[in-house]
């Protein structure tokens, strides 16, 4: 297994040295860099040996949209290829959807307008096709959203899509708090990804997992074994104030699967 530190750029050199595997970091981040500032990155990560394999969030949307009048797919097409275009040059190998806010349900009747979430989810996923990216939908638990809260919700929506570029990734912290059965992982262990860990017990706050915290993340950890999946794993975490001391408790925690 890979593992991941997530954060924003200006984390990246901090990441490496802490002796993760691979960075991953924010892709509205990445699309918002002038030309000159994306190619000295590119050039950066390449200079340095370390990759960035995954980027997150991928839209830059943070109050309910999919499910309302506003919606458009004009609004972020553009937007939409200069990510894939950007996140292939920089090597990135994998793109998360979450935005939970963005899709969040406001009323009865926005069920009718799933159409609007599918349409752009399979346009995304074909635009990073091209560029030889995965996409990943994340299911999110019911802190963040009112829709995809589970890994058998999001395979249901894939399928509705049909594209055969479109993968889910499990997140402890939405399985943990939304209270999924981690069987969930191996019932759904074909489209699995990508996991995310943190601490989960907290919310808003997302520290980084240790073996003092007195959480167990033995059942979550033999859930992602017994799925036979084995690539990318990002510890998705607050900043920490000890990226080093972070990147060593995470790693005695994950130890089993590492």
């Amino acid at each position: 297994m890979k593992l991941g530190g997530f954060g924003r750029i200006a984390d990246y050199d901090k990441i490496k040295a802490a002796g993760f595997d691979y960075a991953e970091l924010d892709i509205p981040e990445i699309v918002e860099l002038s030309e000159d500032a994306f190619e000295a990155f590119c050039e950066k990560v390449k200079r340095e040996n370390f990759p960035v394999l995954t980027g997150a969030r991928a839209l830059p949307v943070a109050e309910p949209w999919f499910f309302t009048d506003q919606f458009s797919m004009e609004t972020y097409q553009d937007y939409i290829l200069q990510a894939c275009a950007r996140a292939g040059r920089l090597g990135i190998r994998k793109i998360i959807l979450g935005n939970g806010k963005a899709r969040w349900m406001t009323d009865d009747n926005s069920r009718k307008l799933e159409h609007n979430f599918i349409d752009l989810l399979r346009f995304f996923a074909k635009t990073a096709k091209e560029q030889g990216i995965e996409m990943i939908l994340e299911p999110l638990g019911p802190d963040y959203s009112n829709y995809i809260n589970t890994l058998p919700e999001a395979e249901q929506v894939i399928k509705k899509a049909g594209s055969s570029n479109l993968f889910l990734m499990a997140d402890l912290r939405h399985l943990y708090r939304g209270g999924e059965p981690y069987e969930d992982i191996v019932t759904c262990a074909g489209l699995l990804r990508h996991v995310h860990v943190d601490y989960p017990e907290t919310f808003p706050a997302r520290p980084f997992p240790k073996a003092e915290d007195g959480f167990d993340y033995a059942p979550f950890l033999s859930a992602v074994k017994r799925s036979g999946y084995d690539d990318t794993l990002t510890i998705e975490a607050d900043t920490p104030a000890d990226w080093n001391a972070a990147c060593r408790d995470a790693k005695k925690v994950l130890a089993d699967v590492l």
